[in-house]
């Protein structure tokens, strides 16, 4: 029987931004992208500029 519920709602018990950040470096890292030309600063600040704060 479920008796407590725990909504998070952006930022109030998790650090999105700095949640989404450490994922998308952890990313680059998984797929290998050392060795392309993409920069991993690069990478990351596209993929958060992209997510537009995750409304898309």
């Amino acid at each position: 029987m479920i008796t407590t519920v725990v909504f998070d709602l952006d930022g109030t018990l998790l650090d999105s931004d700095t949640s989404l950040v450490r994922f998308v470096q952890d990313q680059y890292d998984r797929l290998s992208l050392h060795d392309t030309a993409v920069d991993r600063e690069m990478y990351v600040r596209r993929f958060v500029e992209l997510d537009h704060r995750r409304y898309v």
